[in-house]
């Protein structure tokens, strides 16, 4: 056990191992650090629809599991001889991206809101200011590029998928595309 002698240093040594943490906290404030503050501001992207995606005119027919693939870069392949008008009607979105230049952006093209249940649109493919094409599809996760200039070309292609059946009509369905900063 202890006695009242050894009691006494034990409380001295705990005392003073106590005042020392007390002044190593003190020690502590007293050095602060200054951190530098980085705001950026950029500018809101701005997009705009040019020209839309045209598919044109497609024989009944090809609803019946046939497909159109339209590249953005303006060629078009069918699995069957649909297509009814020239390929001069058929052809990408061409959209302009106006952005913060040097700054990474994404875009995204999500699935097709609306298109009558004749078709099936799907395979997305991007082409931004005369880079090669890439996949820009939701199931991707979007395509990320560098942005060096202010105002670019979007080209979107995609593929059209017949769904079984249709009716002769016209079926205008729409698709988002979105860009954002990275």
């Amino acid at each position: 056990m202890f006695n009242f002698n050894q009691s006494k240093k034990f409380l001295a040594i705990v005392g003073c191992a106590f005042a020392g943490l007390l002044t190593f906290s003190t020690a502590q404030a007293a050095n602060p650090e200054t951190v530098t503050v980085e705001v950026a501001f950029v500018d809101p992207i701005l997009i705009g629809t040019n020209v839309n995606l045209r598919f044109g005119a497609l024989d009944v027919n090809m609803a019946l599991n046939d497909t159109v693939t339209i590249a953005p870069g303006g060629g078009v392949s069918e699995s069957t001889p649909n297509i009814v008008s020239p390929l001069a009607a058929l052809g990408p979105a061409d959209l302009t991206v106006d952005a913060t230049p040097l700054l990474p952006i994404n875009i995204l093209v999500d699935g097709e809101t609306s298109g009558g249940g004749a078709y099936s649109l799907g395979g997305f493919q991007c082409e931004y200011n005369g880079g090669g094409a890439a996949a820009c599809d939701l199931g991707a996760g979007g395509l990320d590029i560098p942005s060096t200039i202010a105002s670019a070309t979007l080209f979107v292609g995609a593929t059209l998928t017949g769904a079984g059946a249709a009716t002769a009509g016209t079926f205008n369905g729409s698709v988002d595309v979105t860009v954002t900063y990275q």
